[in-house]
């Protein structure tokens, strides 16, 4: 039952990431699943299980239909993540899309026309930027502690990837799925317009989808960004560094439960030797990403607003994410914004 003035969540896509997203909506108060899709019949029944609900459909648009929801989550593969998102809006649901919430800046600026002068909360799913950490960093950054940034080292890699996540046709590969994070969180901290890419991607002989890219980004203020992300690693690794001129900080994360920030900097009295913090985890740590997500969702809705990552937020990474894909094709730099 859901409890008054929650909002009733329809789940599309109820695989790993979907039933993840459901095991973080028990933990919000505002939030109750009431029906969920999959063309898979087990994997939406099963979620469904979860959240206490029989509602199952085999398809978006069934349940966008048939069901009363205030809300939608898309956890679908890359490809279909655009038309459903516009689907959504199209029936006056609010939304929250997975990253990187389509496949190119095209598809995204079709989402980011859409919401435009409506009511309408449309939220990119960039969840690290909710992990403790990153925030930290972020707020770290924010406060000044390295001053004007004036280069960044980061990269982010993880076991190859199987089933639709190596399928470029389903927009799997190594850049959408880790290279969106990896630029999502580079934007964020840098805090200014990408100008130019220069990138060198090398492919899988098996599935032709990109395995290893390493890319530079310069932006307006001057800023140069030298990232690195790949499906050939033997385990998942996370790190960024941002050199200012006033100090520097990097923070390291390895499997998700180890992650160090160092820090030096020569504004701020409390850095001003380095020094290293480490994060205090008190949940699972992706259900810490999760759950803040979807609080800041729920409270978008409920307070009428922005969401803090929205769908020109997506674009923006995608036009970086499609810049790489042409300079690595090209082997020339690639004009941005």
């Amino acid at each position: 039952m859901v409890n008054q003035g929650q909002l009733r969540v329809g789940l599309i896509g109820c695989g790993y990431q979907g039933r993840l997203l459901a095991q973080a909506i028990e933990k919000v108060s505002a939030l109750r699943v009431t029906a969920c899709a999959d063309p898979i019949e087990k994997a939406a029944a099963d979620v469904a299980a979860l959240s206490g609900t029989r509602n199952t459909f085999a398809s978006a648009g069934e349940l966008l239909r048939r069901s009363e929801v205030d809300a939608v989550l898309i956890a679908t593969p890359h490809h279909v993540l655009h038309e459903i998102a516009l689907e959504a809006i199209d029936t006056g649901k609010h939304v929250m899309a997975e990253k990187p919430i389509a496949i190119n800046e095209q598809q995204a600026a079709g989402i980011e026309k859409a919401v435009a002068g409506t009511s309408i909360c449309f939220m990119a799913g960039y969840s690290l930027r909710f992990f403790a950490a990153h925030r930290q960093v972020h707020d770290l950054l924010a406060a000044g502690v390295v001053g004007e940034i004036q280069a960044v080292t980061a990269g982010m890699g993880a076991r190859p990837f199987s089933g639709w996540g190596a399928d470029p046709a389903a927009g799997g590969g190594a850049l959408l799925f880790l290279g969106s994070h990896l630029v999502d969180t580079v934007l964020w901290c840098v805090n200014d317009e990408p100008t130019e890419v220069y990138a060198d991607v090398r492919r899988r002989t098996d599935t032709g989808a990109d395995e290893t890219s390493s890319f530079q980004v310069r932006f307006a203020g001057g800023a140069v960004a030298q990232c690195l992300v790949t499906q050939a690693a033997g385990q998942w690794f996370d790190f960024v560094s941002l050199y200012g001129r006033q100090g520097s900080i990097s923070l390291v994360s390895r499997q998700w439960l180890q992650c160090e920030i160092a820090v030096v900097s020569g504004v701020i009295p409390e850095y001003g030797q380095p020094s290293t913090i480490r994060p205090l985890f008190t949940d699972h740590p992706l259900m810490m990403m999760l759950v803040p997500e979807l609080e800041e969702f729920s409270a978008a809705i409920q307070e009428n607003r922005q969401p803090a990552i929205t769908a020109t937020d997506g674009k923006q990474v995608l036009r970086v994410l499609d810049a790489v894909v042409v300079s690595g094709r090209t082997g020339g730099p690639v004009q941005v914004g």
